[in-house]
């Protein structure tokens, strides 16, 4: 068995308002993706950036393999699609992704950020080491009939009013695990995967959510949405953001409590206002309109909402995938709430749903 890092030489190389499809190299069960941007900007970054401007080289990123969709990212020409995989990324322990946005050839020709992808539950072990080749889930690369990875861009004035995009390239950087079933097999055990009778592993099917917010309100009931069933739901990310024309930006004063309710056993799972979910994230950075000290400084993010369902649950497959959507009467029953304290025509909520299955796949390759 071996644990391979490599960036593979098949780049995409970044296109306004369109879709670049790349493919990614079929081999071994992938355990963690790189997706590293190296954007050329018209200008330096560090006297003009709108809030998130470095963020927003990406409206969607798919994983797509002929067989299912393993990630996907709720997508507007915004762009907030790509700030909340960084947030995502960030909230994992997973860095910074950037560094400053001085761009002064020929030290520097273009900023690089990185958008890592986990496949699986665990970014790092339980000593606080990163782990890029957690086997607590896999995309099978070696199973796939094609695997591509597309990204979907906006227009390229997407990061500031006057700073646009010169160029980019997207790079991928592949964590795979290759070698015999058995010894896999083996090697999920010593890391403590727990596995469903009659199945191998597990595999992301990664799936989001645009919800319009449409009015305010004192109840969870009027303003929510359907769970999506038919997987493990290990968290649920959301970014609220305003209707600004061009450039949405991440909104604090719209949601001001979310619930998780089973609305067939009455029963809610998870009722919290959102101060304490935002009071819990990481310092976040590029994120304050032409300043350039602030731009890449520290203070909370606000808009952005993780919930994590695994501390809910109970036994080794709760803890690592969350709340069973497969099985059960309720799988179905499931709602996203909101109390919505403002809210202007427009306004809106990207949803990103972690969603697990179990596999029955070889895991040989």
């Amino acid at each position: 068995m071996r644990k391979i890092k490599n960036t593979q030489t098949t780049a995409a190389t970044w296109a306004a308002d369109g879709t670049i499809s790349t493919a990614i190299e079929r081999i071994g069960l992938i355990t963690r993706i790189n997706a590293t941007v190296e954007v050329t900007p018209s200008a330096t970054l560090d006297g003009q950036n709108q809030p998130d401007g470095l963020f927003r080289l990406i409206q969607n990123l798919r994983i797509q393999g002929g067989s299912a969709t393993y990630f996907n990212l709720p997508a507007d020409d915004g762009c907030q699609g790509g700030v909340l995989q960084h947030y995502r990324a960030l909230i994992d322990g997973l860095g910074v992704g950037h560094e400053s946005g001085d761009v002064a050839a020929p030290s520097a020709s273009y900023v690089p950020i990185d958008f890592p992808i986990h496949i699986g539950s665990r970014p790092q072990t339980k000593y606080g080491i990163d782990n890029p080749f957690d086997l607590s889930a896999f995309i099978p690369a070696n199973k796939e009939s094609q695997l591509v990875a597309e990204w979907t861009t906006s227009g390229n004035d997407v990061m500031d009013d006057t700073v646009t995009i010169a160029s980019a390239v997207m790079r991928f950087t592949i964590s795979r695990v290759t070698g015999s079933h058995e010894d896999i097999a083996a090697e999920m055990q010593r890391q403590g995967v727990a596995v469903l009778p009659g199945n191998t592993g597990w595999i992301p099917q990664y799936s989001s959510t645009n919800f319009a917010i449409g009015a305010t309100s004192t109840d969870f009931v009027s303003q929510s949405v359907d769970v999506p069933s038919g997987a493990f739901l290990r968290r649920i990310f959301i970014i609220a953001q305003d209707a600004t024309a061009d450039r949405a930006l991440r909104a604090a004063d719209q949601i001001s409590e979310i619930q998780l309710r089973n609305s067939k056993a009455g029963e809610n799972l998870l009722e919290v206002g959102v101060e304490v979910i935002t009071g819990s994230l990481p310092f976040g950075s590029n994120m304050l309109a032409d300043d350039a000290a602030l731009d890449f400084g520290n203070q909370a993010p606000h808009g952005i909402y993780p919930v994590d369902l695994r501390p809910h649950m109970g036994g080794p497959v709760g803890e690592d995938y969350g709340l069973n959507l497969i099985d059960g009467d309720n799988a179905d029953a499931w709602k996203l709430g909101f109390i919505i304290d403002n809210r202007a025509q427009g306004d809106d909520a990207l949803i990103s749903w972690e969603r697990y299955v179990p596999t029955a796949v070889g895991l040989d390759g």
